[in-house]
C-alpha cells in the first residue's frame, strides 16, 4: 500500500492523533507500527475501571484474589509490575485513578491497589511520570502521596472528587508542592460521618488545609451541597461549618482557575480573599449553578485579568445577581470566553469585551406564564456584531411566536458575524402548556429546513465560510433541580430534548450533513451494552 512509502517519522505524527482503539489494532499490522503505537498506548494509563454489576463489585473482594483471566486494567497492571517490562514503564507519563460519578467503583481494584503498597510501589518505578490524577479518596494514603512528592520527576498531582473525609491521613498537614489541581465537593450537613461536633465539621476544614498546603495550586474548584429538598426539614445537631475559617496569616496559592458553587463567603472571609488573593493570576472564573451569594459584585475591580468567565443558575430559583454580574463585566475588558446560563445582563456590558471569541447566552425555559425569558433582538445582535468582531462561537436563544420563527433574527445571524464558525440556537418547547407545545416543532424536517435556509442566506451574503461551519439547533435545559418529585413538565422536556447538528456538504452538489446527537448517543450506549470489550494493550 502507499502508506509503506511514508517514513516512520510521518507515521509517528499520524499516530499522535489516532484513537487508542485504532492504535491497538495497528499493533498487529507490523513490527514497525507496533514500535510506534506501544509508547503512545502506555503514555497515559487508567488503573481503575467501573464495575458492571454488584456481582463484579463483591466477587473478588470476598475471595481476596486476582481474577482468573487477566484483562483490561488487571492485565495492564500485571504487565507494568513485571520485572522484565522496564521499557514499558518508561513509556508511562500519566496515571489516572478516577471513576465517573455516575458509575459504581470497582472495589476489587481498590483492594488490590491497596494491598502491600502495590500502587505506591508501581508509581515509584515509573521513571518518566509527569502527572497523576486521583479521584478515589480511599487510594489517597500517606504513603502514596509521599511517594509522589518524593518522585525524581516531580510529577504534578491532580486531586479530584475530594469530599474532605480523609480518615487517618496526615498528608493534608504537610507541604504539597506537587498538587496542581484540587476539586472538592463537600456536604457539611451530613451527620453520618461523626458523632461529635469536631468530627462532623472536619470536611470543610480539611479542604481548607489542602488548599493552603498546596503552594503551586493552579486550579481550585469547590462545591458545597446538602440540606436541599426532601420531605423533612433536617435540623443539624451541631453548628455546621460551611466556609473556611481564615486567620489572615494564610498565603493563597497562585490560582489561575477558580470555580465556586454554593459557597457562602461571609464578609470577614471576603476581606482575606480581597486583600491576600493574587487576583492578577486569576484568568478563569466559574460561579454556580447554586447561589453565588453576591460574589460577582464583590469581585468587580479585583478579578480584572479574567479571559474566561462562566456563570450559571438553576432555573426558577430566583437568586440571580444581575447587578453584580454587570458590575464585574464593566470593571475590565479582557474576556475571550463568556458563558451565561440563567444570567441575562445588558448587551452593553457584554459588548465591553471586544476580544470575545466564544459567547453563550442561555436562559432555561420557565414554567411561569408571567415570566418570559429574554432573547436578543436584531438591534442587540447588531450591537454585538459591531463591538465583538472576533466572535467564532455564538450560542443564543430564539423565541417563536404565533407559530412562526423569528425570521429577522435568523436573517441577522445568517448574514452577520463574519468570523463565526459555530452557531447554536435554543428553542423553547412550551412548558407552560405541555398539551399545546410551541410550533413549529423542532424535528428532523424542520431542523433540516431551518439549516438549509440559513446556509443559503449565508452564501448569498458573500461571507467566506466552509463546511467546517456548524449550526446546532436544540431543545432541553442546562440546569434544573427539584426539591422533591420531578414534575410532569420536566418529564415532557426530557422526552423532547433533542440536538441537531448541521454542516455544509463536502461537495457543492450534496445535501447538508445532518446529525441527531441524542440518537447517536443512544445508539452508542446500546452497542456498548450489547458488546462489552475489555481493551488490551500492545506487547
Amino acid at each position: 500500500m502507499d502508506g509503506h512509502r511514508l517514513s516512520l517519522d510521518i507515521w509517528r505524527l499520524i499516530f499522535q492523533v489516532t484513537t487508542k482503539q485504532d492504535l491497538r489494532n495497528l499493533c498487529s499490522v507490523s513490527k514497525s507500527f507496533n514500535s510506534i503505537a506501544t509508547p503512545l498506548l502506555y503514555r497515559s494509563i487508567t488503573l481503575v475501571e467501573p464495575a458492571d454489576s454488584f456481582h463484579d463489585i463483591s466477587r473478588f473482594h470476598l475471595e481476596k484474589k486476582q481474577p482468573d483471566h487477566l484483562k483490561g486494567h488487571w492485565y495492564l497492571l500485571s504487565r507494568l509490575e513485571d520485572e522484565a517490562n522496564h521499557s514499558l514503564r518508561t513509556f508511562v507519563q500519566e496515571v489516572i485513578l478516577t471513576c465517573p460519578l455516575d458509575r459504581i467503583i470497582d472495589r476489587d481494584t481498590i483492594f488490590q491497589l491497596q494491598l502491600d503498597n502495590r500502587l505506591p510501589n508501581l508509581i515509584a518505578r515509573l521513571p518518566n511520570l509527569r502527572r497523576i490524577s486521583i479521584g478515589i479518596v480511599p487510594l489517597q494514603s500517606d504513603n502514596l502521596i509521599r511517594t509522589i512528592c518524593d518522585h525524581s520527576r516531580k510529577p504534578e498531582l491532580i486531586l479530584l472528587q475530594q469530599d474532605g473525609i480523609m480518615a487517618d491521613c496526615t498528608f493534608i498537614d504537610q507541604p504539597l508542592p506537587c498538587v496542581s489541581t484540587l476539586h472538592a465537593s463537600v456536604n457539611p450537613f451530613d451527620e453520618r460521618r461523626g458523632s461529635d461536633e469536631a468530627t462532623q465539621n472536619r470536611s470543610m476544614l480539611a479542604i481548607q488545609r489542602l488548599l493552603f498546603h498546596s503552594p503551586n495550586l493552579r486550579s481550585f474548584s469547590l462545591t458545597v451541597y446538602g440540606n436541599y429538598g426532601g420531605c423533612v426539614i433536617v435540623m443539624p445537631r451541631f453548628g455546621v461549618i460551611q466556609t473556611f475559617q481564615l486567620t489572615g496569616e494564610e498565603t493563597f496559592p497562585p490560582i489561575k482557575e477558580l470555580k465556586l458553587n454554593g459557597y457562602r463567603m461571609n464578609d470577614d472571609e471576603w476581606k482575606h480573599w480581597r486583600d491576600r488573593f493574587n487576583w492578577s493570576k486569576l484568568s478563569s472564573l466559574s460561579i454556580g449553578p447554586q447561589n453565588s451569594y453576591q460574589l460577582l459584585g464583590r469581585m468587580a475591580g479585583y478579578a480584572t485579568s479574567l479571559t474566561t468567565l462562566k456563570v450559571s443558575m438553576y432555573a426558577n430559583e430566583g437568586y440571580e445577581d444581575r447587578e453584580g454580574l454587570e458590575q464585574l463585566l464593566l470593571s475590565f475588558n479582557l474576556l475571550e470566553t463568556l458563558e451565561l446560563k440563567g444570567y441575562i445582563c445588558s448587551v452593553d456590558a457584554i459588548a465591553n469585551h471586544g476580544n470575545l471569541s466564544n459567547l453563550l447566552l442561555h436562559e432555561d425555559e420557565s414554567v411561569v406564564k408571567e415570566h418570559s425569558r429574554r432573547v436578543l433582538s436584531v438591534q442587540e445582535l447588531d450591537h454585538l456584531d459591531i463591538h465583538c468582531p472576533k466572535l467564532k462561537s455564538l450560542k443564543v436563544d430564539i423565541e417563536r411566536s404565533n407559530n412562526h420563527l423569528p425570521d429577522y433574527v435568523l436573517q441577522k445571524l445568517a448574514t452577520g458575524f463574519k468570523r463565526l464558525r459555530n452557531l447554536s440556537l435554543h428553542f423553547e418547547l412550551g412548558l407552560t402548556d405541555i398539551d399545546h407545545p410551541i410550533k413549529p416543532t423542532l424535528n428532523y424536517s424542520s431542523a433540516r429546513s431551518i439549516g438549509q435556509a440559513f446556509f443559503d442566506r449565508r452564501k448569498q451574503s458573500v461571507i467566506d465560510f466552509d463546511n467546517t461551519f456548524t449550526l446546532t439547533l436544540w431543545t432541553g435545559a442546562y440546569w434544573r433541580r427539584f426539591p422533591q418529585w420531578e414534575p410532569a413538565y420536566s418529564r415532557f422536556e426530557g422526552q423532547y430534548t433533542a440536538t441537531y447538528s448541521l454542516r455544509l456538504p463536502s461537495d457543492s452538489a450534496g445535501e447538508i450533513e445532518f446529525r441527531h446527537l441524542q440518537k447517536e448517543r443512544w445508539d452508542l450506549m446500546s452497542r456498548q451494552d450489547s458488546k462489552k470489550v475489555s481493551p488490551q494493550h500492545c506487547n
